[in-house]
């Protein structure tokens, strides 16, 4: 019986590793939106509309967009978080150029950084924040948009959780 015990653990533990990135995160995806679910951005009498992926978890917020190599134009992830918060954003294994817009909780863009491929350097708004809306990098200034536009949530989004 011990014969059979030791390959199964070793079995089980390699299946288990084969979930979880070069850096140790899991697998895990974001939640997706309901079909058809985007977020409308408006500015000064211009509005553009992005569909979404949706971050709610903590699991979820820290894998993002990392490992993804495209994103359509029109695309983006929306960060939810349960309470106001001014943790930074960094770029540990994502390969896509990003936007990266703060947005306060009554939906008022505060800050957007641009986000270079696979660099740590965390970058932090100067304002506590609700959402962060990543999108393809240069999506904004192409809306004609920045801080002070406001963001339009999809109904039914999922609570935040710690």
């Amino acid at each position: 019986m011990k014969a059979l015990a030791v390959p199964l653990v070793l079995a089980v533990l390699l299946l288990a590793s084969g979930c979880r990135g070069d850096d140790g995160e899991t697998g895990a995806t974001a939640t997706p939106a309901a079909p058809g679910s985007s977020v409308t951005v408006s500015q000064a009498g211009k509005q553009a509309t992005v569909r979404v992926e949706i971050a709610a978890t903590t699991q979820e917020r820290q894998q993002g967009l990392m490992f993804r190599t495209e994103m359509d134009e029109d695309a983006g992830m929306l960060f939810l978080f349960p309470r106001d918060v001014q943790i930074g954003f960094w770029m540990r294994n994502t390969q896509i150029p990003l936007d990266i817009a703060y947005i306060a909780a009554d939906g008022t863009v505060l800050e957007v950084r641009q986000a270079k491929p696979l660099d740590e350097t965390v970058l932090t708004p100067a304002k506590p924040y609700r959402y962060v809306l990543e999108v393809n990098q240069g999506w904004f200034e192409r809306q004609g948009m920045g801080a002070g536009a406001m963001v339009t949530l999809p109904a039914g989004l999922p609570a935040a959780t710690e």
